[in-house]
């Protein structure tokens, strides 16, 4: 009768560990499905030829942390595409805090900026930015991404807020071409978080943004969002 017993617990735990597989299977090609619009942007190699993809105008909202030296700091750039004017402007600032109080933070006074093609980034007010902040350039103009290479990644877990339903679903990844543009070592393991957000899923706008930490470290995110 014991040895019934086990067996039966035993084949139970079993069917529950394959049902909990099954659910967690579909769960991700639900949320793989919903981030199926990425390709559309990874990668589009000219910004302002976001203009042609959503023609009432986008934004972009980039951010980078770097960690060299005792104080650790955050570039944020926001940019807001024009549909009428087909400029492309928006505010920098540099978020700096200390590693031991990272909730503890000071930001920069906000310069104004342009973006263009030709040019890369620029001031606008007559403020000097940094050459960071000039070099940089946007992931997805040479990142390329689709549903079918999500597939093809080491999958972690999903998330769905029951407040305002903002999803994510997160991934472990070794990319060269990622830990490069971060800057850290290209065999280095990272975790890679996109997140997607339901009013503009109704709405078949383009929203998606994509970010990259390690050991509780973010390195950097991106967003695109449609008008």
């Amino acid at each position: 009768m014991k040895k019934l017993c086990a067996v039966a617990s035993l084949l139970l735990a079993v069917i529950i560990l394959v049902g909990c597989s099954i659910m967690e299977n579909a769960k991700r090609q639900e949320f793989e499905e919903r981030f199926s619009r990425i390709s559309e942007v990874y990668p589009t190699t000219k910004v302002e030829e976001l203009f042609k993809k959503f023609p009432k105008g986008f934004e972009i909202e980039y951010l980078k942390t770097e960690y060299t030296g005792d104080s650790p700091y955050t570039q944020i750039l926001k940019f807001d595409g024009d549909a009428k004017t087909k400029e492309i402007l928006g505010t920098y600032v540099k978020e700096s805090y200390e590693e031991e109080f990272p909730h503890l933070s000071v930001e920069s006074e906000p310069i104004q900026i342009k973006y263009t093609d030709e040019k890369g980034i620029e001031s606008t007010d007559g403020q000097e930015l940094p050459a960071s902040v000039r070099n940089i350039r946007f992931l997805f103009t040479n990142f390329s991404f689709d549903k079918e290479k999500l597939k093809d990644l080491t999958y972690l877990n999903v998330t769905e807020s029951p407040v305002d339903g903002n999803y994510s679903i997160r991934y472990e990844i070794v990319n060269q071409t990622i830990n490069d543009y971060i800057g850290i070592n290209s065999n280095d393991k990272i975790e890679m978080e996109l997140f997607g957000v339901p009013k503009f899923d109704k709405a078949h706008k383009y929203s998606v943004t994509i970010a990259f930490f390690k050991r509780g470290r973010d390195y950097f995110s991106e967003a695109i969002k449609e008008k």
